[in-house]
């Protein structure tokens, strides 16, 4: 686990068995540490001052989550994978942008990084394909909880790398029509929402 994901675990304004919420108002599974939504109207932590508000906040975030049914793929194998693969993703993208802007970057630095994320992608691949044929299904289904979180980074990426898993299963025919459909989903859910 990487940084964020340890700091998230330690810092949230309330948690129960399945959420936390972040002093941002973000909620996150807490299965994988994918954002799930927003808490709706709130205001900056840093930006309350007194007790009785900090006590509010806390409440309401509280309550938010209680709200909050289970969600349909808690701890399922095929979520961790979308979960890690988002996750890669964003770990790469803050690489290149400290590469862009040589924040402490040397060659060491560079093919370290490099390495291990070959590596974290290799094992991913391997893990992917080891899933069984109902797990690899539940990878093209676009969640309902996805569409009202799709503004979110991670779950944007782990939407739209769905294409990329296809790429990397061995045996495609299992889901094929599974994909298809999914992506014809995926690209009305663009359309209609009108996203981009």
């Amino acid at each position: 686990m990487n940084d964020k994901v340890n700091e998230l675990q330690t810092r949230y304004l309330a948690k129960n068995n399945y959420f936390a919420v972040s002093t941002s108002g973000t909620v996150y599974r807490r299965d994988t540490w994918e954002s799930y939504g927003f808490c709706g109207n709130f205001v900056r932590w840093r930006d309350i001052v007194s007790d009785a508000d900090r006590k509010q906040w806390l409440k309401q975030a509280e309550n938010f989550i209680n709200q909050l049914d289970k969600p349909e793929d808690w701890q399922r194998p095929h979520r961790f994978c979308l979960a890690r693969y988002a996750r890669q993703i964003l770990e790469d993208d803050n690489f290149w942008e400290n590469l862009v802007y040589n924040k402490g970057i040397d060659d060491e630095y560079i093919y370290r990084y490099t390495i291990i994320s070959r590596l974290k992608e290799t094992a991913l691949i391997k893990k992917l394909n080891l899933l069984p044929d109902e797990e690899k299904k539940q990878l093209f289904i676009l969640r309902d909880w996805e569409r009202k979180a799709y503004a979110c980074e991670d779950v944007f990426y782990s939407v739209n790398c769905r294409e990329s898993f296809y790429d990397f299963l061995y045996d495609k025919e299992i889901v094929k029509k599974y994909y298809e459909k999914y992506m014809k989903e995926l690209e009305d859910f663009k359309r209609n929402d009108k996203l981009f």
